[in-house]
């Protein structure tokens, strides 16, 4: 049969999508289903009971980082599905970092990190992906043991979801296991009546999935029989062969993705029948058959192949907006990720100092950790981003699929065995539409609170509130309920709970009776409890003894005992030598948690003494002082990029500098793409002797907590090891480094010291980033 091509007769086969019901579903697509997924890099593979899980997060929408939601959610559960932490952190163009607590006393196990944000809520629980960690405890009596009852299961799926008699239609074999799966198994194709007859024999194309073409004769049944490596067999079950129907069909060469169409024994064959294609929820593609023909042929647009990455949803609707028959194909652009320049300074001797050196042409804030993985092919930013978070089946090694930055036959294979379920056409069409709520005046930590006296709404009322955040001094501030008594607090960037005073203030010259007067605090963000089931392990709990594993894991204890014993003496060495400088008690005093980063310049006036007389405006100061930035026509810039600038952390033009004294100044702050910030200079102003920080106890009366973000807790720094590891006899550190926010400057080298353990080998560096465009930089390879 002779294809018609849409570039040769599109005018009389094929046009642009016509109106229909199916505009009204395109419509709510593109504005309600932009939808978020999150990938957690750790610092370890596992941990033992006791141990901090770090965590650095990602929050994407489709496949660049999102700007939705603020707030992420994290969360520890044991197999009883128990909380056993959890921790909110906020998201900065994406990005957020953490820290998980263990008990020495929880059970050895899989444990299980989840992480969402309230937008994610309003969608299914099936793309809330679980993380499965495995916490070792040499003290429990059950031990991990690999379960060797598993088995796999099998099913095939036709390409299009149609299986048409006298047609050769494309299947793809799909196997799945809460474990494992074989390396090599094969199979053939055979007539239920006739098993002896083998019509096709095919072997794997990986551990997921195989393929082989198939023509079916009209009145007769199919099986398959699957054998893999260790002598496992399956026999399973081909659909039944329709007389009718839409065979689908996608041929891909060097340079065009074809999409073919052919009717079999309908009436009015594809008249008015619909392409549309969509990658990450969003219409990329759409035509309208106009004229009855029984094979149609359409191109996946250049612009798509050109501009696009990811999976696309190719969807077939009949004249009635019917969906017959439907395809997954994986677009590849030029580049999925870039990788930054390395080098390598390293040795392989033990407790020896190493040097890595990054370099990239942009700003970028780089994850970078440095660990013993033992499974390459295990999931990682590049697979979770482009595949595994976008569908809920298991996929096994799923990373093998995007090595080479090249088409992979493999992946397409198993694209045919899934089905995209982030939304389904016939809801849309039919008005069952998702519609979360996205308040862009009420981000990071934003509370509706009503006021309440003597259990009665405080309506149209007058309220003094006095507030104190984590090594901050007291604020004070006026506000005022609505009609039905409330009031907010909104875009709060603070760590730790915030103690706050709440007065009713006087009227007429009466006095306010506050006795009564109580808050309720209802938070923009929303922790759910997690409904459905646990995912399966490929772990039983048996009462059974390693030796040598229990010994590597009570000399790690011990080792830890021995480094905290040490750091609390070197601790009380610190604070009574009061080594904590004068300038990090102005910056905490001075500065909230939105305006403390890793990636800060402090200058202090106020201790320092500074060379600034001669000088009218401060940035003019600055100049010179301050690698990369630069001063063009009064404009403070930094690597070129213009400089937010604060004057006590409220946002002012750089047109009012001039009006600043330089000798009301108490310490200057240079931010280099520090998250929420990016590039900008924050300018604080000296404190009187007659308004010195009020570090007062709050008062107990009319007191509530509200809280705030969980920080990061201190990793273990190339200067604890030297200070605390020489009395540990044995280093068996399976994390040689982890830093979640190393920050690189454009061209010039970000350096990367660490330590080796006692046997230094098969370490692999993994480095994570987003550039300016949000597309991912991305590094993994075994160390030199």
């Amino acid at each position: 049969m002779k294809y018609i091509y849409l570039l040769a007769l599109y005018f009389c086969s094929i046009t642009t999508f016509a109106q229909s019901k199916l505009e009204t579903a395109i419509k709510s697509l593109n504005t309600n289903y932009a939808q978020e997924k999150v990938y957690l890099l750790f610092d370890k593979e596992d941990y033992i009971a006791g141990d901090n899980i770090w965590f650095k997060a990602y929050t994407l929408n489709g496949y660049k980082p999102s700007f939705i939601s603020t707030n992420l959610i994290v969360e520890l559960y044991d197999k009883d599905k128990k909380l056993i932490d959890r921790k909110l952190v906020p998201i900065v163009n994406g990005e957020s970092d953490g820290t998980l607590n263990t008990k020495n006393e929880n059970e050895e196990g899989i444990y299980f990190v989840r992480a969402y944000t309230t937008y994610m809520t309003f969608f299914s629980e099936e793309f809330q992906h679980i993380n499965q960690i495995k916490i070792y405890n040499p003290n429990s009596k059950l031990k991990l043991v690999p379960n060797p009852n598993l088995k796999w299961n099998a099913k095939a799926f036709a390409e299009g979801g149609n299986f048409i008699q006298n047609q050769t239609t494309k299947f793809a074999v799909r196997l799945k296991s809460d474990g494992d799966l074989p390396k090599k198994w094969n199979g053939f194709v055979f007539e239920k009546n006739n098993p002896i007859n083998k019509i096709i024999t095919f072997d794997n194309l990986d551990e997921n999935v195989a393929t082989f073409a198939l023509r079916a004769d009209e009145g007769k049944s199919y099986q398959v029989q699957l054998n893999d490596e260790k002598g496992n067999q399956q026999i399973i079950d081909l659909p039944e062969a329709k007389k009718d129907g839409i065979l689908l069909k996608v041929v891909r060469n060097s340079k065009d993705i074809v999409i073919q169409l052919k009717s079999i024994n309908q009436e009015n064959p594809l008249l008015n029948h619909k392409i549309l294609g969509t990658i990450n929820n969003e219409l990329v593609m759409s035509s309208q058959i106009v004229k009855s023909v029984e094979s149609v042929s359409t191109y996946v647009p250049k612009e798509v192949l050109d501009n696009d990455k990811g999976v696309l949803n190719i969807a077939i609707f009949d004249a009635n907006d019917m969906q017959v028959a439907n395809r997954l194909i994986f677009i590849n652009p030029k580049e999925l990720y870039k990788k930054p320049e390395i080098s390598f300074e390293t040795t392989t001797n033990p407790r020896e100092l190493n040097t890595i050196k990054i370099k990239y042409p942009e700003e970028i804030n780089f994850s970078a950790v440095i660990k013993n993985q033992k499974n390459n092919d295990d999931d990682n930013l590049i697979s979770a981003m482009l595949l595994t978070r976008d569908f809920s089946s298991k996929i096994n090694h799923p990373t093998q699929y995007f090595k080479n930055n090249e088409f992979s036959e493999n992946l397409d294979a198993l694209l045919i065995t899934e089905k995209w379920k982030r939304f389904n056409w016939e809801d849309l069409v039919v008005g069952n539409i998702v519609k979360p709520t996205i308040d862009n005046d009420r981000r990071y930590l934003s509370y509706k609170i009503k006021a309440y006296n003597n259990g009665r709404e405080l309506n149209n009322a007058s309220l003094s509130i006095i507030y104190k955040m984590q090594n901050n001094g007291k604020e004070f501030a006026t506000l005022d309920t609505d009609y039905e008594g409330n009031f907010e607090m909104n875009n709060l960037y603070y760590y730790g709970p915030m103690a706050m005073n709440y007065f009713l203030n006087s009227e007429n010259g009466k006095p306010a009776n506050n006795s009564n007067l109580t808050l309720s605090v209802v938070p923009n963000y929303k922790s759910t409890s997690y409904k459905a089931k646990l995912p399966a392990t490929p772990y039983l709990l048996e009462e059974t003894a390693n030796k040598e594993e229990v010994e590597k894991q009570n000399t790690y204890k011990h080792n830890i005992k021995i480094i905290n014993d040490k750091s609390i003496r070197l601790k009380e060495v610190v604070v009574k030598a009061d080594k904590n400088s004068k300038t990090e008690k102005l910056n905490n005093e001075l500065s909230s948690g939105m305006f403390q980063s890793m990636n800060e310049t402090v200058i202090d006036f106020v201790n320092e003494s500074q060379p600034i007389e001669s000088y009218t405006n401060i940035v003019d100061f600055l100049a010179g002082r301050v690698p990369g930035l630069t001063v063009s026509n009064g404009v403070p810039k930094i690597r070129n990029s213009e400089v937010a600038i604060y004057w006590n952390e409220m946002k002012m033009n750089s047109d009012n500098l001039s009006s600043i004294n330089v000798r009301d100044i108490a310490m200057v702050k240079i931010f280099k793409g520090a998250g929420l910030l990016g590039n900008a200079i924050a300018i604080y102003s000296k404190r009187g002797s007659d308004t010195p920080i009020d570090n007062t106890p709050m008062i107990p009366n009319n007191l509530i907590q509200i809280g705030g973000y969980n920080q990061s807790q201190p990793y273990f720094s190339l200067d604890d090891y030297e200070s605390l590891y020489n009395d540990v006899p044995n280093d068996i550190r399976s994390t040689l480094f982890w830093n979640p926010n190393l920050y690189s400057e454009s061209g010039e080298s970000t350096e990367i010291d660490y330590f080796n353990n006692d046997k230094p080998k098969d370490y692999q560096l993994t480095i994570i980033g987003f550039d300016e465009k949000g597309n991912p930089v991305y590094y993994k390879e075994k160390i030199n």
